[in-house]
């Protein structure tokens, strides 16, 4: 009985994968809505199953993608399949979902490198250098702009190419970052499901209660000093680092403080709404940014959540 459970079990999600690959490889208009809930089916066959059924399962689905879509769409498939896997083996063993959502991100940030390598490394035409194929495009409309009598000023034409540049060199925080929003969103999305197909998922805690860990000040902080020993000069490695690494701290500093805000809010008993403006207008907005960040810092420095709670 347990054998054919497992067994209908993995058709059921099998072909849900199918379809749902299916319509990522072949049908554009849907196949970014289709890609989200690819997670799905390995999230609940693996929270579900022993770690040997799981990994079988995922080994057919990853035989099943190199016959729909050749050789390229299996490390599209793995995108998925490894994560989803590993998230549900967690799942079973009663993880916090902190630590199944790293875990996640963590897998799909490695799959996304590898399949960059991949792509790169692509011999003859097939490769597809994206910094020059970005370069070649800005200067094609500069040329159309010029041609057309108004040309861009020149102040105008050297920001965009800074900008540019400081948006490639700072391509591994991104990747992070979009690592670890697609997983949310992923997340957001398969989770429900899963539990109403009979997973145990956890929750995450409120918004409010997030806290990053204080040692992110200590590094915020020595990176600053480091930058005034030490200049980071534009092409050198420490430039490279200091930019990225200084990317994820501010990032880091920007949730702490838009979680204090959040926990105001929910201590003074604030609409919702307004947290939920300063967030959307703190992204839009660099001053207020820039404040928030710094709330952040406050926070982690002198705990100013419990100060709040002790006059209240």
């Amino acid at each position: 009985m347990d054998n054919n459970k497992l067994m209908t079990e993995g058709v059921k999600m099998g072909v849900l994968f199918v379809v749902l690959f299916a319509l990522s490889l072949y049908i554009p208009a849907l196949g970014t809505i289709a890609s989200l809930f690819l997670l799905l089916p390995f999230l609940v066959y693996s929270a579900k199953y022993s770690v040997r059924a799981a990994t079988g399962f995922g080994a057919i689905c990853l035989l099943v993608s190199l016959l729909l879509g050749g050789v390229t769409a299996v490390p599209f498939a793995l995108l998925f399949i490894l994560p989803g896997t590993v998230m549900g083996m967690m799942v079973q063993k009663n993880r916090d979902k902190f630590s199944i959502f790293m875990a996640g991100s963590l897998l799909f940030l490695l799959n996304i490198v590898v399949l960059y390598a991949m792509v790169m490394g692509m011999p003859g035409d097939q490769a597809v250098n994206i910094s020059e194929s970005f370069r070649q495009s800005y200067e094609e409309s500069a040329k159309m702009m010029e041609s057309l009598g108004t040309p861009l000023p020149e102040e105008a034409v050297e920001q965009a190419q800074e900008v540019f540049d400081y948006l490639l060199a700072l391509m591994p925080a991104l990747l992070v970052l979009f690592s670890m929003g697609s997983m949310l969103v992923m997340m957001a999305i398969s989770f429900p499901i899963a539990k109403k197909l009979g997973v145990d998922v956890s929750k995450f805690k409120p918004f409010r209660e997030w806290q990053v860990p204080k040692s992110i000040l200590w590094y915020y902080i020595i990176l600053l000093l480091a930058s005034l020993i030490a200049l980071p000069e534009k092409g050198t490695m420490w430039y490279f680092s200091y930019i990225n690494i200084m990317f994820m701290l501010q990032f880091c500093l920007l949730i702490q403080g838009l979680s204090f805000l959040y926990f105001t809010a929910h201590l003074k008993k604030w609409p919702q709404i307004i947290p939920i403006l300063i967030t959307v207008f703190s992204i839009l907005i660099l001053p207020l940014l820039y404040i928030v960040r710094l709330l952040g810092i406050i926070d982690l420095g002198f705990d100013l959540r419990q100060r709040l709670q002790r006059k209240i």
